[in-house]
């Protein structure tokens, strides 16, 4: 899965080279079947009663039906069903699942037949269910080896929503199934359509003036059980026969390919797929549909097929030639052959998550899978191309072992990039990659940061260590050994054989929250490092939350210097002595960035790196090249919000800047100042502060222009400095970009530059944003069909200076007709963006709480992190208190309840960062500004 985020921090967080994509995919997606995130869910002994701790998963209100169905809610706790896991005696070995959705009323019956296999006598089976319903008594069967068959008589069911679960009794306790036999549990089910953008879901859209609805699915981590009844947990692995009887004017896929299409009475067809091989119940998928389809077929001869909308199914040709491009690298690089005889992929129109890797049928946002080359910025061309690259790893690799969420949901590692994630992990509320959980919210709640790219990064880390080779190979002995296997990391390491110590080294990265820094001191005969765990708060206690790996780190580390590059295993220090200073110059420690970790230096040694930068930022003798100048940077702010070095350090770092032409440094100088500047917004020394940035900006900003021209890094680079530049006040910039926008909004020009749009849109509101020019802009974003732009116009719309307006924004989302569900949290957070939107986006999620838990539910993730995400910027006492009152007035927060400890722990230490570093740096600018 690909997870969502807006705009601006999307652009951040893909700084990645386009060359780099794919190989970045491989390097860290590669085993994401083997070895990332890691969401372990407890196992509590099945003989033991457990006492729930939070309330029941509250839902979004339904249309009224006759009747909920025979399967009372009942709080009977007198069997194992207390416990939040199912138990390993009863094995779902197949599914038999027909739909039937009506597109009309929003509603859809089922039936489904589920294989179980049982290795204990039980009177009882239980599985879950959320938000649908049984709605006829249960029917229980036992098939023996022979084909015969014998009808088991049903006493009672209920729902015990404590777990989610359906409980089924049978009147005759159930003997163990013998070799060939099975129970077959029938269940007749009825659910919603509307509501969350989970489950099995419609979708109302708008082309050409029709409007159209589309019903498709969306099941991790834990809403299959939305969709029918199932065993939803990850191991519980089954095969499936999918089938849907739906209106003859729509078309159905599903994760296998098409069997048959029956004509039925009434206008109906029945479109039956093949069985599926054993896949967890997140994977499946289903959608029933009216759009059309671009097809390539790949070296093998799949047919590789992008589905769209009609009126937009042009913008599906780039995402088509992309995917046969890696399809086909990923076949050759993990030695594999893909085994399902097709592969499907969908544009939904509203989609809460970024993308999913559905088997056989992937499910994407439009933004992450439509691309037009007329009116796409090229960060959307590289952000689908990375999204692309993500989700076909799964598919090539997923037949063979498909660890992430098998094995009690550990295991799971999602691609994004190493430097924002370093930013959470450096919490005392972080968390392991490989962490305990204990409910559907709480596995909701850590799909976070530290899940999706934590992974990622300690995966590029070893690979760097062992090889590119032997790392390759390592990966495709695992996906062999492993086909169709429940396995656990454990398993890919002893994979990855090389000789070196990979469980040793790696079990103290997936184990334990957080990450080193390493501190680097130079004599003239030797070099030594020591490490520390980094934390952002300085004044927090580093041995807190006990752990027992202590802290400390089996690191890789990758040092440089003129005459040689060395790797070596560091365990609490090492002394590199076999260096000189005077002799082989600067010494460059986690040189490319490729290590999980910080390096500070002294004070003189910060200011030798200033002065070598200053002087040639690109000399060769010290290996500066662009990701080494990037780590420098981002490291150098780092350290010194932590209070690690002074910011002198670090303004000191940034004077070569003048000279600085690489897209990926510019990047993340944008990304690390950006806490500073929202930290100082509204102080007396800001206009130093941004006067700095402005000498530092101007003359690649002028060299650049405004003409969106140049390769893909050129022109990413131009949107990124111009950004910068607007941020910093620059008067030329900010002028020109409202002189393109007036021009723009008053139809002098058609259309403004595709990579220079969100800086027009953005600024432009911001100078000219009278309540004509916001509303002719509404009526755009109302009128466009492409995501992607539909995204840059909301942005525009959030950075109005005008409350009223952006109330009427925030009010306006909750029309589903004008903006998609996928796209309500992005309003929010972009108006949180705005200073004047600040208290107005937190007062409107706060008022609205209610609408938003009963519209999205409580365990939605992205419900859950929003508080987090429009308070990053809080600093103040008022400020903290206010989250602190809402949080105990709403102690349920579902998936919200570890990033609201993130949240408050990142406001605390904003308020200490202000009181620390003010007149610090207030200092420092007065001395070197003028």
């Amino acid at each position: 899965m690909v997870d969502s985020m807006d705009f601006e921090k999307q652009q951040k967080r893909y700084c990645i080279r386009t060359k780099h994509v794919v190989i970045i995919c491989v390097v860290v997606v590669v085993c994401s079947v083997a070895v990332g995130l890691g969401v372990g869910l407890s196992r509590s002994d099945t003989t033991t009663t457990t006492t729930p701790t939070s309330a029941p998963t509250e839902e979004p209100p339904q249309p009224p039906l006759p009747s909920r169905g025979p399967c009372k809610p009942s709080t009977d706790s007198s069997g194992d069903w207390v416990n939040f896991r199912l138990p390993d005696y009863v094995k779902p070995v197949h599914y038999d699942l027909h739909l039937e959705p009506d597109m009309e009323e929003d509603t859809y019956a089922g039936t489904v037949d589920v294989h179980v296999e049982v290795t204990k006598p039980t009177h009882y089976l239980w599985l879950h269910i959320r938000e649908t319903f049984v709605s006829a008594m249960p029917r229980l069967k036992m098939l023996n080896g022979q084909g015969g068959e014998k009808e088991v008589p049903v006493k009672s069911c209920f729902e015990y929503n404590t777990h989610q679960y359906v409980v089924v009794e049978a009147t005759e306790q159930l003997p163990i199934t013998g070799p060939g036999e099975v129970y077959v549990l029938s269940l007749d089910f009825q659910g919603w359509l509307n509501g969350s953008v989970v489950g099995f879901y419609r979708v109302v859209y708008n082309e050409n003036g029709v409007t159209k609805k589309i019903a498709a699915t969306d099941h991790e981590p834990t809403d299959a059980r939305k969709s029918f009844p199932c065993f939803d947990e990850p191991n519980k692995k089954a095969t499936y026969k999918v089938s849907i009887t739906h209106d003859e004017n729509y078309d159905a896929l599903s994760n296998m390919p098409l069997e048959s299409v029956q004509q039925l009475a009434g206008n109906k067809k029945k479109t039956s797929f093949e069985k599926s091989v054993p896949m967890s119940t997140y994977l499946v998928c289903f959608a029933v549909h009216q759009f059309t389809f671009v097809e390539r077929t790949s070296a093998k001869g799949i047919p590789l097929r992008i589905y769209a909308q009609p009126s937009q199914i042009a913008t599906a040709e780039y995402a088509a030639n992309t995917t046969k491009v890696i399809f086909d690298y990923f076949e050759e690089y993990f030695n594999m052959s893909y085994s399902i005889s097709k592969l499907d992929k969908i544009a939904i129109p509203d989609f809460g998550t970024g993308a999913m890797e559905n088997w056989g049928l992937i499910t994407y946002r439009e933004t992450n899978l439509l691309y037009d080359e007329n009116q796409s910025s090229s960060y959307n061309k590289q952000r689908v191309a990375s999204v692309i690259a993500h989700e076909l790893v799964h598919q090539v690799t997923l037949y063979a072992c498909y660890l992430p969420k098998c094995r009690i949901f550990r295991d799971i590692m999602i691609i994004s990039d190493v430097l924002p994630v370093m930013v959470d992990d450096a919490l005392l509320s972080s968390h392991p990659i490989i962490v305990n959980v204990s409910s559907p919210a709480e596995i909701t709640s850590v799909f976070d940061t530290i899940s999706y790219s934590k992974g990622a990064s300690i995966l590029r880390m070893l690979e760097d260590w062992m090889g590119k080779d032997q790392f390759r190979d390592g990966c495709r002995k695992y996906l062999k050994d492993y086909t169709f296997k429940n396995a656990k990391t454990a398993n890919f390491w002893a994979s990855l054989v090389s000789g070196l110590p990979i469980a040793e080294v790696m079990d103290t990265w997936t184990k334990q929250m957080g990450y080193p820094v390493l501190d680097l001191s130079v004599s003239e005969t030797n070099a030594k490092l020591n490490q520390k765990r980094f934390l952002l708060d300085p004044n927090a206690n580093p041995s807190q939350p006990p752990t027992p790996l202590g802290y400390k780190w089996t690191i890789p580390i990758k040092w440089h210097s003129p005459n040689a590059v060395t790797m070596t295993v560091l365990f609490s220090e090492h002394v590199i002595s076999d260096y000189s200073p005077s002799v082989d110059g600067l010494l460059k420690v986690n040189n490319d960035h490729t290590g999980f970790y910080r390096v500070n230096h002294d004070s003189n040694m910060w200011n030798t790196i200033s002065k070598q930068l200053q002087d040639n930022h690109l000399v060769k003798l010290s290996s500066f090249d662009a990701a080494d100048r990037t780590s420098y940077i981002d490291d150098v702010f780092a350290l010194a919000r932590a209070n690690v070095i002074d910011y002198g350090n670090a303004f000191n770092l940034t004077k070569y800047l003048t000279n600085e032409t690489d897209y990926i440094v510019w990047e993340r100088v944008d990304s690390s100042i950006t806490y500073v500047r929202d930290m100082l917004l509204g102080k007396a020394l800001y206009p130093k502060f941004q006067q700095l940035f402005r000498d530092h900006v101007n003359s690649i900003a002028t060299k650049l222009g405004w003409n969106d021209e140049g390769t893909q890094t050129e022109r990413l680079l131009r949107e990124t400095v111009l950004g910068i530049a607007c941020q910093m006040g620059s008067p030329e910039t900010l002028n020109e970009a409202a002189k393109i926008f007036d021009q723009w909004i008053n139809g002098q020009i058609s259309s403004v530059a595709v990579n220079l749009r969100l800086l027009v849109y953005r600024y432009g509101m911001k100078k000219s944003g009278t309540e004509e020019n916001w509303n002719k802009m509404f009526q755009r974003y109302k009128d466009t069909s492409l995501a992607q732009e539909k995204d840059k116009l909301l942005y525009g719309l959030a950075s109005v200076e005008d409350g009223p307006l952006l109330y009427k924004l925030l009010e306006t989302a909750k029309d589903e007709s004008v903006v998609r569900s996928q796209d309500l949290f992005t309003v929010v957070r972009y108006v949180s963006y705005n200073p004047v939107g600040q208290s107005i986006a937190w007062d409107w999620t706060t008022l609205n709480w209610d609408y938003l838990v009963n519209r999205y539910t409580i365990n939605d993730r992205n419900l859950g992190r929003l508080p987090g995400q429009i308070t990053t910027t809080y600093n103040t006492e008022p400020q903290l208190w206010k989250m602190e009152h809402f949080f105990h007035q709403t102690p349920n927060a579902g998936a919200g309840e570890m990033p609201r400890q993130q949240a408050l722990e990142k406001v605390r230490n904003n308020i200490e960062w202000i009181r620390r570093n003010e007149d610090e740096i207030s200092a420092w600018l007065e001395n070197n500004v003028v």
